[in-house]
């Protein structure tokens, strides 16, 4: 900045004095242009200075107002970067929830197509077996119509079976009636006869022994009228009451026990007879061994009657 300060008067007077009147003329208008240009100069210079003042002022304001408004950009900016790197760590967060969310879409999107396969499948296995569902449903009619008429043709069939069965089992029913009352007849008859026979074999046995005793005589037969004659006196009773009663006692104690065994045989007969299904061996077994007692009977029967006839 050039030097701004007001020419000296003295060095004004001097150089007018010194150097003429002419001169001091030209050097008055010299000097007064040179103070005119100077105050001219002055005052832009101050004018200028003033402005710098108060561009000074302004900018002094307005770094003022922009330090303010840097601190408040300054907080914003930290907030913002606060805010950024919170959002930073948010981003972070969601991408890794992402990449993990990714990961399960892709096997979520890899089991729904093993699914979607498995059901393509399962579906194919489904129209298989409701195709094969229908041929059996269709077989099933057709077997139950064949079977509903081979049952129709086999209940007639069956009636007349069972018909033929019912009269074959009523006949076999009236047979069976006729071989139980044939047997029954037949133990009856055979059990009368051996009763017969025992009977005539006690009689032929009781008359053999009187003839024998009537044969011996002497005092054997005087002996026992002897012996008759004093039970009798001591029993109260004719010695005829008394032979009477020996006779009938022995006789009543034998028949007695022949009517229960014969009895006993003749239950087990009709036990045998009795049974679901009657065991054949077994029945002849039982017969068999009446009809044995009956033969050994009339054996005897038949061998004690020739001698009483020829004592006779």
């Amino acid at each position: 900045m050039k030097d701004m300060s007001l020419p000296d008067v003295s060095e004004i007077y001097i150089s007018v004095h010194t150097k003429g009147p002419g001169r001091l003329l030209l050097g008055k208008k010299k000097c007064i242009s040179k103070v005119i240009h100077t105050e001219r100069d002055v005052h832009m210079k101050r004018q200028l200075v003033e402005n710098v003042k108060t561009r000074m002022k302004f900018l002094l304001e307005t770094e003022k107002t922009h330090r303010g408004l840097v601190e408040e950009l300054e907080k914003k900016v930290k907030t913002l970067t606060e805010e950024a790197t919170n959002r930073k760590a948010f981003i972070d967060s969601l991408k890794r929830r992402l990449s993990v969310a990714t990961k399960e879409k892709s096997q979520y999107e890899t089991t729904c197509q093993d699914l979607k396969e498995g059901l393509d499948k399962k579906e194919q296995c489904v129209e298989a077996l409701q195709a094969r569902v229908r041929a059996s449903e269709r077989a099933q009619a057709e077997l139950e119509q064949t079977a509903s008429r081979q049952m129709e043709g086999l209940a007639q069939q069956s009636t007349v079976a069972l018909e033929a069965l019912h009269r074959r089992l009523g006949l076999a029913h009236t047979q069976l009636e006729q071989l139980q009352a044939f047997t029954k007849a037949l133990a009856s008859e055979t059990l009368r006869e051996v009763q017969d026979a025992k009977s005539q074999l006690r009689k032929n046995r009781k008359m053999a022994e009187k003839k024998k005793a009537v044969g011996a005589g002497g005092l054997s037969k005087q002996s026992m009228v002897k012996a008759q004659s004093i039970a009798a006196s001591i029993l109260n009773m004719t010695e005829m009451d008394l032979a009477e009663m020996l006779d009938t006692d022995e006789e009543e104690d034998d028949v007695a026990a022949d009517s229960r065994r014969d009895q006993e045989w003749l239950d087990q007969v009709m036990k045998i007879l009795q049974q679901q299904i009657p065991s054949a061996a077994l029945l002849m077994e039982v017969l068999c061994v009446k009809m044995k007692e009956r033969k050994v009977l009339t054996e005897a029967l038949a061998a004690l009657t020739t001698p009483v006839s020829e004592i006779a």
